[in-house]
């Protein structure tokens, strides 16, 4: 029987908002087989859930980076990563600082604007983790200038927004490079987020692409179809996950609801060891 998988989860080790031994029971109570936790920029909670998981679910080592185009952010995710990679983790570190500077910057946009946070609070949210909009945007809440966060962001955060800072910039060619360089196969995340997804995923194709994320909830399913010819011109694997990141408002939980097409786990895994 083939194993429940989800490969595309966070945890509070980036933005998500369950720890990772949180995010293994949870997955051991929806009989999730395999997941890949993705944080952003960080692999810190990948080894604290392979030890609260034992031998199940099986925790695939993943990242999410931050990557950006001239269009906009287009994150790439890596599989079955060398979390030991010592060069890696420092261009991690490095990434991670330039993201808390440019959030000091932010924050310092908002006073200017009326809208003082304390920087205390943000670290609150951030707890440990690494720092980014989703928790200036908590502080803000908190601190009663918005009621969500898709209300700080549209209103101050986005892009162009008053209180924007442009962040350290990492090319989707540069994210394909460094999660080859660690050993894991690199893959287009969400693609339906991404204006001119074909464009992009045909560019960066020679820089060695392995995959693109065909199912995804904000992959509506004429995009879906749209990947699934993209991928096999390109012989790219076709990936997919919940993009878990906390329960939702009304208690339902997304987590394992988005399954991979079959045979992905065995692809992604046999990709990753043409750069081990």
């Amino acid at each position: 029987m083939t194993p429940r998988i989800d490969l595309h989860t966070h945890t509070t080790a980036s933005d998500g908002r369950l720890t990772p031994e949180a995010l293994i029971v949870l997955a051991q109570e929806r009989q999730l087989g395999v997941i890949a936790i993705t944080d952003h920029d960080t692999t810190d909670g990948i080894p604290i859930a392979q030890q609260a998981a034992g031998e199940s679910p099986v925790v695939i080592p993943g990242i999410e980076l931050s990557a950006e185009d001239d269009s906009g952010d287009v994150h790439v995710l890596g599989y079955f990563i060398d979390c030991d990679n010592q060069a890696f983790q420092q261009t991690l570190v490095d990434f991670r600082n330039a993201r808390e500077s440019r959030a000091k910057k932010i924050v310092d946009n908002l006073a200017t604007l009326g809208l003082p946070l304390s920087w205390e609070r943000v670290l609150h949210f951030a707890d440990g983790g690494t720092i980014g909009r989703p928790h200036i945007a908590e502080a803000m809440i908190e601190a009663g200038y918005v009621s969500e966060r898709q209300e700080a962001f549209e209103r101050y955060l986005y892009n162009g927004a008053p209180a924007y800072v442009p962040r350290k910039r990492m090319s989707v060619e540069e994210s394909i490079a460094l999660i080859h360089s660690a050993g894991g196969a690199a893959v287009i995340a969400h693609p339906g987020l991404i204006p001119n997804y074909e464009a992009i995923i045909e560019r960066v194709i020679p820089a060695g692409l392995d995959g693109v994320e065909v199912v995804h909830p904000k992959n509506p399913p004429n995009v879906q179809a749209h990947l699934r010819k993209i991928a096999a011109k390109y012989n790219l694997i076709m990936t997919g996950g919940s993009d878990f990141h906390h329960p939702e408002a009304d208690g339902s939980i997304t987590l394992g609801t988005v399954t991979p097409p079959d045979g992905c786990l065995d692809a992604l895994r046999a990709r990753a060891k043409r750069y081990a």
